[in-house]
């Protein structure tokens, strides 16, 4: 069974994507093969900074094995690659329904995160 994340503006299955992952309100949590799922609420949203890795570090610790996303900032960046974990584009959708449904079909692009200048880097 696969258990992927994607970021929700409210509490409820059907509330609007959040584009953000760091700052996004909730996640909903899917089981592909199910379909069952949760809402949790994002704890890190609040954080002064680290929001982005604090998200990803709890997602994992769920058991979350692929990531949904508008955008994502360069510290999660990091820890993604660091935890293997795929990201994909949430691009035009809006609605945790669409989103699912693209993500069947294999529409979703993959963010692409290894173009990154090697400058940039931190030690």
């Amino acid at each position: 069974n696969m258990k992927i994340a994607i970021a929700l503006e409210e509490n409820g299955y059907d509330s609007n994507v959040d584009r953000r992952v760091g700052r996004a309100p909730y996640f909903i949590l899917v089981d592909t093969e199910t379909n069952e799922y949760e809402i949790i609420e994002n704890e890190a949203k609040d954080e002064v900074t680290g929001a982005g890795l604090k998200v990803i570090k709890n997602l994992v610790s769920l058991g979350v094995e692929e990531l949904i996303a508008g955008e994502v900032g360069p510290k999660a960046i990091v820890l993604i690659e660091e935890f293997d974990l795929p990201v994909y584009r949430l691009g035009e959708l809006t609605t945790v329904k669409e989103v699912l449904e693209a993500y069947r079909e294999k529409k979703l692009e993959r963010f692409d995160f290894s173009s990154k200048p090697q400058g940039l880097r931190m030690a």
